[in-house]
């Protein structure tokens, strides 16, 4: 079968069983009790949410027929490609640059080559915390230079076993014909020297376009542009334009070192995305068979330990659980999303996304925040699942609703541009009224015309952030619309999404954790009929007033950590606690039959409970880690290393036995031990 037939197989059978659901919510409707203004309006409602559901079983369908296994890319020789591997971070504390560099470091050990580097651009703000990166970037540096000195003189004396496989191959290889004296004496330092010196930090003069723009930076200082040409015109970016011939980074050696390298492919990452040894290099090799590709995105595999929380573990699971689907609906599509974190060419990328200083393109907007949906629209990632990135999901329910909020906002905004008429100008109207002088008026330089594929993934996150007022609504209107059939709809609903996409993934080896994954779903995606609307008005009150407060992450993460969990929660969370009282008790006074609803406030209820009690560790303490290797260990506090150098686990202070043994009941009894260890 072709792939177009795929497609439109795909797409056909979402159809169709979206008609099906709006025939059976016809037929389940009691006309006779019921207007008709009324049965067609829950008609439309209960439509829109059930298409939209219907996503679920369909990408279910196809991971049955096509496989979930991880798709085997295809390779080409890739020793004439040069890789930057850039990290973006915007510090507010010296943790982020320890655990930023350190990641990086262990990044370029791993994948390192004649034709690698790696590169932070730094966008912090802090004079005294820039001072610090470069601190800490020479303390790496020594670090590279030592091991790979100590490698080198491994190798002239032919201890080849004590050297790693990686660099053995990439770089120690190249020197097997000659004289290992004259080795050791010419030429040992000056190869130590260059690869500390590719371990780099610069700093980037602007704000705009936020971490986009710093990689869009350096791909133009890469290219031998040393001054800003993008994103300088008034007319279309009011304030938010940078001055015209504005230096794109601070000077500074690492500046000049990266000044008109012509780099191939730029590996953007995150502050904290690991990379597994040599997959880097693998990534490169099957860009090479695919020069067209703009980007090749590779899977994110979500990681943790029995160290972390239980929430971690639960969405370290349910990643594992649909990254079946992801493989197969990929594949069958042909392209994925952006995540933010992959292999891009950079001539493809200026070429589509940029443009030159004479044919100016300027693709994604000034203002916008979910950058790598524009950017994926535009370039169509070929997505590689055999090769990932590795990442810590979020620490608990508190610091995943923030950063859901901050996603739901850049959705929003993102909104605006793909419906300048319908959302955009009505949004910019009443900006403009409550924002007065402080409204920035914005325009696209180039729009960009999506098909319908690359429309169905770009609006995927939409989609799914709005299923939450549809729902709520649903849960609303269907107490004063008489019907059969009164729990059909909403159990259906609940089915296609938590359960029935199980179907596709549950085996022999998983099931449990299938279970405990949709028994936890169930309890976190219940109250999301509420939780999620406040989101979605809290994200449009943030674009509309400008009026932002970035949390960082990592704060609340601190102050879990530092404090009891359940009173932490209920700090964050009492609201909708007692907003679920208020609305139980008025369910239970106004509706005889409000079954559902007071099921749904129950579980909006304990949120805070769920969210104390998935903050515990299997050893019930809170910890925090920092990764390195082993054997640097010795050089701590020398003053030559970053601070925090292997597996380190702080204990804090330990919790009630009674929640020891809840938790050891739902991680070691219920589950098999050595799987579970296996598996983390």
């Amino acid at each position: 079968m072709t792939r177009r037939l795929r497609i439109y197989g795909f797409f056909g059978s979402w159809i169709l069983l979206a008609l099906c659901g709006i025939v059976l919510n016809i037929l389940n409707i009691d006309w006779a009790k019921t207007s008709t203004p009324r049965g067609i309006f829950i008609i439309l409602v209960v439509g829109v949410l059930q298409g939209s559901v219907m996503e679920f079983p369909v990408m279910t369908l196809a991971t049955l027929l096509l496989g979930g296994n991880r798709r085997e890319n295809n390779c080409a020789s890739a020793d004439h490609l040069s890789l930057v591997l850039n990290y973006n971070l915007l510090a507010v504390s010296q943790d982020d640059i320890d655990e930023c560099l350190q990641t990086m470091y262990s990044a370029y050990m791993g994948n390192l080559s004649e034709n690698v580097c790696a590169v932070l651009v730094s966008a912090t703000i802090s004079e005294e915390l820039k001072a610090y990166e470069l601190e800490v970037r020479d303390n790496f540096r020594a670090l590279v230079y030592s091991k790979l000195f100590w490698e080198g003189i491994k190798y002239a004396s032919g201890n080849r076993d004590l050297i790693d496989s990686q660099r053995l191959q990439h770089i120690w290889s190249k020197y097997d014909d000659m004289d290992t004296g004259d080795f050791r004496r010419t030429y040992l330092e000056d190869i130590c020297h260059h690869f500390a010196h590719n371990f780099m930090v610069i700093h980037r003069v602007t704000k705009v376009l936020k971490k986009c723009g710093q990689y869009q930076d350096l791909m133009l200082l890469s290219n031998g542009d040393t001054e800003a040409y993008t994103y300088t015109d008034p007319e279309y970016y009011g304030s938010c334009a940078r001055p015209p011939r504005e230096p794109l980074f601070h000077e500074s050696e690492d500046t000049k070192n990266i000044y008109d390298r012509h780099f191939d492919y730029t590996f953007v990452l995150d502050s904290d995305t690991m990379i597994e040894p040599g997959f880097a290099l693998k990534l490169l090799k099957i860009a090479a068979a695919h020069p067209e590709r703009g980007i090749i995105q590779p899977a994110i595999k979500l990681h943790c330990t029995f160290t972390d929380t239980l929430f971690m573990s639960l969405e370290q699971t349910r990643q594992d659980i649909y990254e079946p689907m992801t493989n197969a609906v990929t594949d069958l599509l042909g392209q994925s999303s952006y995540f933010g974190k992959a292999l891009i060419r950079n001539s493809v990328y200026i070429e589509n996304v940029i443009g030159t200083r004479d044919n100016l393109i300027e693709r994604v907007p000034v203002d916008v925040l979910s950058h790598d949906t524009f950017e994926a629209a535009l370039l169509k990632p070929l997505y590689v699942g055999s090769v990932y990135l590795l990442e810590a999901p979020s620490y608990n329910y508190v610091a995943w609703n923030i950063r859901e909020r901050r996603w739901n906002r850049g959705e929003v905004l993102l909104s605006m541009y793909f419906w300048k008429n319908a959302i955009g100008k009505p949004m910019r109207w009443i900006q403009r009224k409550l924002q007065g002088e402080k409204f920035n008026a914005t325009k696209l330089r180039t729009e960009s015309k999506l098909d319908f594929v690359t429309s169905y993934i770009a609006h995927s996150a939409l989609r799914q952030m709005f299923m939450k007022p549809l729902l709520l609504a649903f849960i609303v209107i269907h107490y004063q619309t008489h019907l059969h059939y009164r729990y059909a709809s909403i159990i259906i609903v609940m089915f296609l999404v938590l359960v029935f996409p199980k179907f596709a993934t549950c085996t022999r080896e998983n099931y449990k954790f299938v279970f405990l994954e949709t028994v936890a779903s169930i309890l976190q995606f219940t109250p999301e009929a509420m939780v999620g609307c406040v989101r979605i008005v809290r994200a449009i009150q943030a674009n509309i007033t400008a009026n932002v407060h970035w949390i960082p992450q990592r704060a609340v993460e601190e102050e879990f950590k530092s404090s009891n969990p359940f009173l932490s929660a209920w700090k964050h969370l009492w609201g909708y606690s007692l907003v679920s009282l208020i609305l139980a008790g008025l369910v239970a006074v106004y509706f005889t039959d409000g079954m559902f609803m007071l099921f749904m406030l129950c579980s909006l209820f304990v949120l805070p409970f769920y969210t104390g009690v998935t903050c515990l560790t299997p050893n019930m303490t809170s910890t925090r880690r920092t990764i390195i290797a082993e054997d640097e260990e010795s050089l701590i506090g020398t003053g030559k290393t970053p601070p925090a150098n292997k597996d380190h686990v702080k204990p804090a202070t330990k919790r009630k036995s009674i929640f020891r043994c809840f938790h050891m009941f739902g991680v070691c009894f219920f589950l098999d031990d050595q799987y579970y260890l296996n598996r983390v």
